[in-house]
């Protein structure tokens, strides 16, 4: 598909089809975080002996969708700054991403976070249940890092506009960047991704501080601007538009053998009862992993959504238009479904796939009726 075959409302439909996607997978993960882990202080037990099949399939489940979902926001967050920095002026485009980017912050960091906390607190086995008043995580970041991230670089581009000067325009003769540039981008922020996955103490710090969430995410910042600038530099000449389809499909198999071969291997240590002995030799793999595997999911996912545009449907690009809301709200959204279905003796296949269900529809839905609000639509 050439951009002379496309026009720009098509291109916009299926780049809002894949943000709805990746928004309701962002939601699955953090549903299964819940039942491994926390989520805003909302755990459910496993009830006793924990089903090995059940955790190999909720850590092989984060791991995959983390190698690709936030890398493909930030890649499609990037194409249209460019044209419209360009469209706008520098001062314009900064003053309107403050307004849409610093209002949701401010409501998600004081209202929704915790409201989520004050909430999950209250759940059985909570973590947060035995903490003093004074030490309860108030006002922290939390999924709202992707904001935060995600301005700092509007912030650079805006100032490398400013120094080299507005001349944005688009020349397709520029060919796509094929496998050469494919494999060196992804081993050099590959070995980028083991090195920050080592600094343990940096992130234990940040999750401790109100900046909880880069705590979580900071080791993938280099793949992140990368993404991000890469996504400016294609808007320029229209690459997400002309995928090499060949080298596409080629690299997409490839990163479905390492992404099985990785549940192989979790399989094998969970059955051997070794995972927790061999969990840090794990991560450095998997951090390693990353950008291979983010790579190929990331372009069969555009090229898929190109061709099948209509097939998808206008309802998913109008999620698309939504997802932004439910990123914000779905916090909340979340610790009320999990506290209403969490605790009531469902087999835990079940409350992953129910919360995840409801969480996506509820976060979206909410999403939905608060943009026919048009101050609200302005801003979300």
């Amino acid at each position: 598909m050439t951009s002379q075959q496309t026009s720009a409302n098509q291109r916009l439909l299926y780049f809002d089809q894949i943000k709805a996607l990746m928004i309701a997978l962002v939601i699955f993960v953090h549903v299964l975080l819940a039942g491994s882990f926390s989520w805003s202080g909302v755990h459910i037990p496993s009830g006793g002996s924990a089903d090995p099949l059940f955790e190999v399939a909720v850590g092989w489940c984060i791991f995959f969708c983390q190698t690709f979902f936030m890398y493909m926001l930030f890649l499609l967050s990037g194409y249209f700054v460019p044209r419209s920095l360009h469209k706008k002026g520098i001062a314009h485009y900064l003053k309107d991403r403050l307004f849409r980017i610093g209002i949701p912050f401010l409501v998600g960091v004081l209202l929704i976070n915790n409201a989520s906390l004050l909430l999950g607190r209250l759940s059985p086995a909570s973590p947060l249940a035995e903490l003093p008043w004074n030490d309860m995580p108030f006002n922290r970041v939390g999924v709202l890092w992707f904001l935060v991230v995600l301005f700092v670089f509007d912030l650079l581009y805006c100032a490398w506009v400013a120094l080299r000067g507005d001349r944005f325009f688009v020349d397709t003769s520029v060919p796509t960047p094929q496998l050469r540039s494919w494999l060196i981008s992804a081993v050099v922020l590959a070995i980028l991704e083991v090195l920050m996955a080592t600094r343990s103490d940096l992130w234990a710090a940040l999750r401790r501080s109100q900046f909880d969430g880069l705590g979580f995410q900071g080791m993938h910042i280099f793949t992140y601007a990368f993404l991000f600038f890469l996504g400016c530099k294609a808007s320029f000449h229209r690459w997400l538009e002309r995928l090499n389809t060949h080298l596409v499909v080629r690299w997409f198999r490839f990163s479905c053998a390492l992404a099985l071969g990785v549940l192989a291997i979790l399989l094998v240590l969970t059955f051997n009862g070794t995972v927790s002995s061999d969990f840090g030799k794990l991560s450095l793999l998997e951090a390693f992993l990353f950008p291979f595997i983010g790579w190929g999911v990331i372009a069969y996912l555009l090229l898929w959504f190109q061709r099948n545009e209509n097939r998808c449907g206008q309802w998913l690009a109008t999620a698309g238009v939504d997802s932004f809301g439910a990123y914000i709200i779905h916090p909340l959204v979340l610790v009320v479904v999990l506290e209403a279905i969490g605790f009531i003796g469902l087999n835990h296949w079940l409350i992953a796939l129910a919360a995840s269900a409801l969480g996506i529809t509820i976060s979206f839905g909410i999403s939905h009726q608060l943009r026919r609000i048009p101050p609200v639509a302005r801003i979300i």
